[in-house]
């Protein structure tokens, strides 16, 4: 039997077809998210007025804030970053010793400071070791 172009084109069409489906199970196999970043926005998201005069929104949208809750006096925030697929967690224990960290969703994104130690992590991720479970997706880990 000849190899023609119609039989190369049928072949080529097929190896993409089946690299295709390889690629993208591959990604929603790996997919994570946030789902407290998908719920609407409530009065308490608001991050403060600090914040808000200190970033001017380069590293994380300010408008996706979503308060994840609160340890020992800090509260904790959950942003989407401004790059495609970052994640970024804000530990706010007052006007001047507030920290940001963003990272890739594949998580965790840690924050270390004087405010403390926090680690994000996607939704269905396990506990990180020594954590305290501030929310499905912050917690905050003791020296």
């Amino acid at each position: 039997m000849a190899i023609t172009s119609l039989h190369v084109a049928r072949m080529t069409a097929g190896v993409a077809l089946a690299a295709s489906a390889v690629a993208l199970s591959g990604c929603t196999a790996f997919a994570t998210s946030y789902d407290v970043l998908d719920r609407e926005a409530e009065p308490a998201d608001m991050v403060p007025d600090s914040v808000v005069a200190e970033d001017s929104g380069d590293v994380a949208d300010l408008s996706s804030a979503r308060l994840v809750g609160e340890y020992e006096g800090t509260s904790i925030w959950l942003l989407r970053g401004v790059e495609v697929g970052a994640v970024c967690v804000l530990a706010y224990p007052d006007n001047d010793l507030w920290l940001m960290a963003c990272g890739g969703e594949q998580g965790p994104v840690e924050l270390s400071g004087p405010a403390g130690h926090f680690v994000t992590v996607p939704d269905d991720y396990p506990t990180p070791d020594g954590a305290t479970r501030i929310s499905a997706n912050v917690y905050a880990v003791t020296p």
